[in-house]
């Protein structure tokens, strides 16, 4: 009995990590369709809010550190709303 106790666990969890990892490849196959939309449109604001030249190195390091912030503050954000 407790074979098959085992054999049913291992499937239920097999099932569950193959579902995690199907998500998680679309997830990432959108999070790459919206990276340049998303990474030009913060490029723009950093560039007019620091008044500097689109495509300047400083920029992007600007862009990047700006996202970084807010995709860290959404995390946080919705990991409080979305409390078990």
């Amino acid at each position: 009995m407790q074979i098959l106790k085992t054999k049913k666990s291992f499937r239920k969890e097999f099932r569950r990590q193959i579902r995690f990892a199907i998500d998680a490849a679309i997830g990432f196959t959108i999070a790459y369709a919206w990276r340049e939309s998303v990474f030009n449109t913060f490029e723009n604001f950093i560039s007019r809010f620091f008044d500097l030249t689109k495509g300047h190195y400083d920029t992007q390091i600007y862009t990047a550190l700006t996202i970084t912030l807010f995709g860290v503050a959404l995390i946080f954000l919705t990991s409080k709303l979305l409390k078990e």
